[in-house]
């Protein structure tokens, strides 16, 4: 996502969008729900959670969080019929000793991290630990379904490549996030890094090899990491069926 305008009513809410680097302040009380908009993705609501510690998580993962555990996120078990909450991390956590705090998104569109592309207009379910995917018994994310598959690309005209730098620079990053397998000429393809506050500042993770205004095309998926978009409204993990 974008840079998203927030609908809270505090003064001074931690920010939505790709900028926000999670981090080891509370800024929140744990289990605020703030609702967004972004021009990318649409209307929203993201959950103010604790992270796990020393433990990297990736934008999409998907979590699993209770108000029994004080709003403490981890990545969702594998397993069947666990019947619980979810949300799907806003922004990449890096591994640290201690707690970081994120938002989770609970409600609108959003990409999810997964394990292949699935078809659009399809249920999905939890694959791995954190990761969704191909819908099994048991296992299915309840209130959710893909919206775009993972094979969807997003191309930003005039990107400005500086030949030994891996900054482009953008007209926006909507519909780009962290993780997105970015390519075009004099660009070696490589998954966004950062995205500046600014919304026209991107770092890749490799340098470009060329100096020019070029067309780069962001894709969902690296054939390794894929990101499937899913809409939804206070998902779950499908719980027992009697």
């Amino acid at each position: 996502m974008t840079t998203a305008a927030s609908q809270y009513p505090l003064i001074g809410s931690a920010p939505i969008g790709n900028w926000f680097v999670p981090d080891t302040v509370q800024r929140h009380p744990l289990g605020s729900i703030l609702a967004f908009n972004d021009p990318y993705f649409g209307g929203g609501e993201a959950i103010y959670l604790s992270m796990p510690t020393s433990t990297a998580l990736r934008v999409g993962q998907v979590l699993a969080y209770d108000t029994a555990s004080s709003f403490a996120a981890t990545s969702v078990a594998n397993t069947t019929l666990l019947g619980k909450q979810l949300a799907f991390l806003m922004n990449a956590v890096a591994s640290n000793a201690s707690v970081q705090y994120a938002w989770g998104v609970i409600s609108g569109q959003f990409p999810v991290y997964s394990s292949a592309s699935v078809a659009a207009n399809t249920a999905f379910g939890i694959v791995a630990a954190g990761q969704a995917g191909a819908l099994s018994a048991g296992k299915a994310i309840l209130n959710a379904r893909i919206t775009l598959p993972a094979t969807t690309t997003v191309i930003k005209a005039n990107t400005v490549t500086q030949n030994g730098s891996p900054v482009l620079k953008v007209q926006n990053t909507d519909g780009w996030f962290v993780g997105v397998s970015v390519s075009g000429t004099g660009i070696v393809t490589s998954l966004i890094t950062a995205i500046d506050p600014d919304n026209r500042t991107v770092t890749l993770a490799s340098n470009a090899s060329a100096t020019g205004a070029v067309s780069a095309t962001g894709t969902y998926n690296d054939a390794t990491t894929f990101f499937n978009v899913a809409t939804f409204n206070r998902p779950m993990a499908q719980g027992p069926i009697t």
